[in-house]
């Protein structure tokens, strides 16, 4: 039952890096363009004056450098919890 414990790990860990990275990083706002970064790196530009469509810049971070920058901002917010 064991030796599929590794691959269990990797997969929740992954599914997890995932949902962190969904969540939003930063919101900024500057002459009517307003840019929202997300925590796998992607970022998106709309614009409030004109009603067009958002743009987007897509990071596409590999599956581990995914997991590394989940894994560092869990370090982070436990650094700053003990603070």
């Amino acid at each position: 039952m064991t030796e599929y414990t590794d691959k269990v790990e990797k997969q929740r860990q992954l599914q997890e890096a995932e949902s962190w990275g969904k969540g939003v990083k930063y919101i900024h706002i500057n002459n009517g363009v307003i840019e929202t970064a997300f925590n796998n790196g992607d970022i998106r530009y709309e614009e409030t004056k004109s009603r067009s469509k958002p743009t987007w810049h897509r990071e596409k971070p590999t599956k581990e450098t995914l997991i590394n920058k989940f894994q560092r901002a869990l370090v982070d917010m436990r650094l700053d919890y003990w603070k």
